[in-house]
């Protein structure tokens, strides 16, 4: 029988050798870590409030206690890994850093939410090492769920539920009168709104999913599978769940299914669905991965590796800290005046014209530094005209900002009734525009064409407009912006007369406003 002494066991002995390196890295993450929230702590907030005020995304509260837990039930998992400073790390909290500038020069708050969590995680790599990333890759990855992301998937999702209700009440034999996602069936109109979409259930789905599948399973292809599952799913229980409401509501002459019923069905429904995938899911549960044995460390020269790993512990340090006085600095550079609009004229084919001319309606935008609202009238009717300036833009006071609405959902007045693309030619340039019919409660009808001026670019792609606005205020050009809208009155069945008339109007009206809005930024 022999006795080993721990003295001579090289593992021991690394390991004591390591452990103040350890505490020093796990210092500098604390205060790394503490350092980040408060220097970016704008925009870590902005992600609060939004759980805060929206049902879909009020799952972010939990998120960080829940990656908590994840690390803490692994934390055996660390005492054998090898912690060194990582440039891998540094070099990606680089591009997260440059990532979040970008996010608020463009005022696209999901991009600086993602943006600054890629900036913890980064900083977590570049100070615990590629094995730490590696091993709780997962728990730490699982923090990206804090960001309120997925409101562009509204209108997809609403069009996916509005054509498969079409389609199933019809397979039903109820006949369907369907008008954008205005749906009129014998038993009463139904319409389906953003809450419809699904886009809910579906981030509720993918967060506990992707949860169920880590903690269930072990290999990378089962768990790609069920959360595949998480994802496809929920969408169509969400049409099954919208068709069954409809009918439910025309069956019993709209006596269940109305008003708040529908949600509390809807969430019971999806609660039932999930609570099936998990019963599948677990029939094919593995078992818990185990620590990994400690590493055969070589000798170092331990003054170089001190200065070499304090070294890139303070450019990891460096990298979180720089972009906020990059971003005050550009922002000084871009700041303008008070908006003070140019005069224009238009060609003696139009006069200026009552605002009784045309159906009272208005865009829900805000924020905007300056409002231009003029009807003209012409030989066939008139034309409004609605300019919204923007300057100086922040949270809230953005031109493109998911509230800003041509027409919001259960408006007391107006339904949309369809939607357009065009272009017109104005000067040497193809400005598109955006089309939208609208049908009001008492019958009357109007179209709205419009688009987005940025810096003397026009586009209707509110994606492109950011991707604009970033490199107007990275050039210190400043982030002036404005929505233009066109609209006209129309009776059912002529809708081409209106597109005829603002067609005209744009193209006799357009070289003026192109003018104006570029004096307007200019002054």
């Amino acid at each position: 029988m022999s006795v080993t002494n721990a003295s001579h066991d090289p593992g021991q002995a690394n390991a004591a050798g390591d452990a103040p390196a350890r505490r020093l890295h796990l210092a500098v993450l604390a205060v790394g870590l503490l350092w980040l929230l408060f220097w970016y702590g704008d925009t870590f907030m902005a992600m609060v409030h939004i759980w805060d005020r929206s049902e879909t995304f009020a799952h972010g509260f939990v998120i960080a206690p829940i990656s908590a837990w994840l690390v803490w039930r692994r934390r055996h998992f660390i005492r054998n890994l090898p912690i060194e400073p990582s440039l891998l790390g540094v070099v990606l909290g680089v591009g997260a850093g440059f990532a979040w500038l970008l996010g608020e020069l463009a005022s696209v708050d999901a991009v600086s939410q993602f943006a600054v969590v890629g900036m913890l995680v980064a900083f977590v790599w570049a100070v615990m090492g590629t094995a730490v990333i590696r091993t709780y890759a997962f728990p730490i990855g699982f923090l990206f769920f804090m960001v309120p992301f997925g409101e562009f998937m509204f209108p997809s999702m609403m069009d996916w539920t509005a054509n498969f209700i079409i389609w199933a009440v019809r397979a039903s034999g109820v006949p369907v009168y369907a008008e954008g996602y205005n749906l009129v069936i014998p038993s009463g109109r139904w319409e389906v709104v953003e809450g419809c979409s699904g886009v809910r259930y579906l981030m509720a789905s993918v967060v506990v999913g992707s949860l169920f599948a880590y903690l269930n399973y072990t290999s990378t292809r089962r768990r790609l599978i069920f959360v595949a599952a998480s994802i496809v799913l929920p969408v169509f229980a969400n049409w099954l769940r919208a068709y069954g409401i409809v009918m439910l509501g025309h069956l019993t002459d709209n006596k269940l299914a109305a008003g708040a019923d529908h949600l509390i069905y809807g969430w019971v429904f999806f609660g039932i669905i999930i609570m099936i995938l998990f019963w599948v899911g677990s029939r094919w549960q593995e078992p818990e991965e185990s620590a990994p044995a400690a590493p055969i460390s070589t000798p170092t020269t331990a003054g170089t590796a001190r200065a070499g790993r304090a070294g890139w512990l303070v450019a990891a340090v460096v990298v979180v800290s720089m972009w906020n006085p990059v971003l005050a600095f550009i922002d000084r550079q871009g700041q303008h005046g008070p908006v003070e609009f140019a005069a224009f004229s238009l060609p003696a084919t139009w006069q200026p014209a009552s605002a009784a001319s045309l159906p009272e309606w208005e865009p829900s935008y805000s924020g905007m530094r300056g409002k231009l609202t003029q009807t003209w009238a012409g030989e066939d009717g008139a034309v409004g005209l609605y300019v919204g300036f923007y300057r100086n833009q922040g949270p809230g006071e953005e031109l493109i900002n998911f509230d800003n609405r041509v027409l919001v959902s259960k408006h007391p007045v107006w339904r949309r009734t369809g939607e357009s693309l065009h272009s017109i030619q104005i000067g040497d340039r193809a400005v598109p525009l955006r089309g939208l019919t609208m049908l009001s409660n008492d019958g009357r009808r109007m179209m709205v064409w419009y688009t987005n001026w940025i810096d003397g670019r026009w586009t209707v792609s509110p994606y492109v407009a950011k991707v604009y606005l970033a490199l107007s205020r990275l050039t210190g050009e400043g982030d002036d912006s404005a929505v233009v809208m066109f609209s006209t009155a129309y009776v059912e069945g002529h809708g081409e007369t209106g597109e005829a008339r603002l067609k005209a109007f744009i193209e006799d009206a357009g070289p003026a406003l192109q003018s104006m809005l570029q004096q307007t930024a200019e002054r």
